[in-house]
């Protein structure tokens, strides 16, 4: 791609005269040319074709479910300053009624307001002008821009190009507002390869310079389809090659984002500096997103680097920034430090949020801590704020391993009564509380009302309720558990026959125990094998016959 970028870069010389639009032979040769013979193969007539209104209505609407906007919010959008589509259509209407002499600049305004809230009705006026002729009005290449606009709006790329196609045909001096809809669309519909090669070649074929805003599309294109490292060499180029479209602060906002969302930190936090040194002034969401991502690999120092420099710029972390370094802070240990942030967050006018709090909580839960961790829970409760799935589980685990079978059984009892709907994380805990204590019974009611509430237990459910039964020596009841677990589609893994193995040589049952490893041999268990873990159980077997399972332990579940 980099020899590509090289060859066809618009920007490839540090200067260039203006572009001017092709002589009528040059533009009739650019339509016989193999890359625009595809898009312009077949021109529509001066107006849009009848069946093009129709179809991009019809998807228009299939896209807003049917339901057209009421009159109601458009007279409330007119009292806060925005008239709304209606008033737009009225003021097209009244326009193209004055015939020879209206003023196109306002019907663009007009029609551009009406395109913004409904395509289909846009693309009907478009017909309008064009059955009035030119010696009434005569559309410019911002109306064609317009309606290219709302074709790929609609998702109809086809007539977005036969537009095009028109525009070239008719002799119109093409601009990036004419290519930059399409641009979208074919990035959203993941052609980004496409789109690519009309920014690198085939706009510059019909003398026009792709701007910045061109460019930033396909830097979205190519970071959406996970070619963040494209991207970077693109936004490289626009940056070292000088020209008219040097990126801006959104190109590489797109660029750093979608570094960090394809997991490699460390080229965002390089891209970052680059920014910097070309006196690019970050805004909030590049600096808390790096922020993010820093304290998410505890580089807490380099985080500090970046919050501070961002405050030295004038630029006001919010609620994200101060979360991510609290967060930061007690996933590395640092309790202290995430206490003072929260502090600075609050003196500052930014209200924590439940994930604020949730990071807190994991903290303490995470250090045998829950009681403080529940000060926190009911304060966040009394202050408004809703807690959410992940602030229950934290609290919910801290209880299971300390062995508050009775505070943990009252939090769940809360989180049903506040209509939050347990997952298979919550529904595992409780089971592994219970078994935990021997209490297997009791965690066989948690296990029936998992499944009462639809949820399919999973082979971590199962592994916890084999190994409490095989704890208290009910191998029956393990047995069984185990063969339901088969029955269900549910696959055991190593943990799974170590567990077994390891309860039925201990209860003595050695005859029982040879027998249920000869059927996992004979079965050839797929997974196992390719884990390598088949003649890891075969050591595990040998070394509970020689040792009569004594120095054997059970692995975690």
């Amino acid at each position: 791609m980099h020899q590509l970028l090289e060859r066809t870069h618009p920007c490839s010389r540090a200067r260039r005269p203006s572009p001017s639009r092709p002589p009528l032979r040059r533009r009739q040769q650019l339509i016989r040319s193999p890359f625009l013979r595809a898009l312009v193969s077949t021109f529509p007539c001066p107006s849009v074709r009848p069946d093009m209104a129709r179809r991009v209505a019809a998807r228009a609407r299939a896209r807003a479910g049917g339901v057209p906007r009421s009159e109601g919010t458009i007279q409330d959008r007119a009292r806060v300053g925005s008239g709304g589509a209606e008033d737009a259509l009225d003021v097209f209407d009244e326009l193209l009624r004055r015939g020879i002499g209206a003023p196109i600049r306002s019907l663009n305004g007009a029609l551009a307001d009406v395109a913004r809230d409904n395509p289909a009705a846009a693309v009907s006026r478009f017909n309008r002008m064009a059955r009035a002729g030119a010696s009434m009005v005569t559309p410019t290449v911002h109306t064609y821009g317009i309606l290219i606009g709302c074709c790929c709006s609609a998702g109809r790329l086809d007539l977005g190009f036969a537009a095009l196609g028109h525009v070239v045909k008719k002799g119109f001096r093409v601009e990036p507002i004419i290519f930059n809809p399409l641009l979208k669309g074919l990035c959203a519909d993941k052609r980004t390869d496409d789109a690519m090669d009309i920014v690198l070649r085939g706009m510059t074929e019909l003398g026009c310079v792709p701007n910045v805003f061109s460019h930033t599309i396909i830097l979205k294109g190519l970071c959406h389809e996970n070619r963040s490292q494209e991207a970077l060499e693109l936004l490289h180029m626009m940056a070292d090659d000088g020209g008219g479209c040097l990126p801006n602060v959104v190109s590489y906002s797109t660029v750093i984002d979608g570094l960090l969302k394809g997991g490699d930190p460390d080229k965002a936090y390089a891209t970052y500096h680059e920014m910097l040194d070309r006196r690019i002034l970050p805004n909030v969401v590049i600096y808390s997103s790096i922020i993010a991502a820093l304290c998410k690999g505890q580089a807490m120092d380099k985080a500090m680097e970046v919050h501070d420099r961002m405050v030295k710029n004038g630029v006001t972390p919010n609620c994200f920034t101060y979360t991510s370094l609290v967060h930061g802070f007690c996933s590395s240990g640092q309790l202290t430090e995430a206490i003072k942030f929260l502090e600075k967050m609050c003196s500052n006018g930014v209200e924590p949020n439940v994930v604020t709090y949730s990071s807190f909580m994991d903290y303490l839960c995470k250090n045998g801590r829950c009681t403080e961790a529940r000060k926190i829970f009911d304060s966040m409760v009394k202050r408004g704020l809703k807690p959410d799935i992940t602030t229950y589980s934290s609290l919910l685990h801290g209880y299971a391993i300390e062995g508050a079978l009775v505070e943990m059984h009252g939090l769940f009892d809360l989180m049903v009564q506040s209509d939050m709907q347990p997952d298979h994380y919550v529904f595992n805990t409780l089971i592994y509380a219970s078994a935990k204590q021997g209490k297997v019974d009791e965690a066989m009611l948690v296990f029936s009302k998992m499944r009462q509430q639809g949820l399919k237990p999973n082979c971590v459910t199962y592994n916890t309720l084999i190994n409490g039964y095989c704890k208290i020596t009910r191998m029956e009841n393990a047995l069984a558990l185990f063969q339901e677990m088969v029955s269900n589609g549910v696959s055991p893994n190593f943990i799974t026959y170590n567990i077994m193995l390891q309860g039925l040589f201990r209860t003595g049952r050695t005859a029982t125990a040879k027998e249920f490893y000869v059927q996992i041999i004979k079965s050839g268990k797929k997974d196992l094998i390719e884990q390598g873990l088949l003649e890891e159980l075969d050591d595990l077997f040998l070394s509970m016959e020689d040792n009569d399972c004594s120095t054997v332990s059970t692995p975690a579940c």
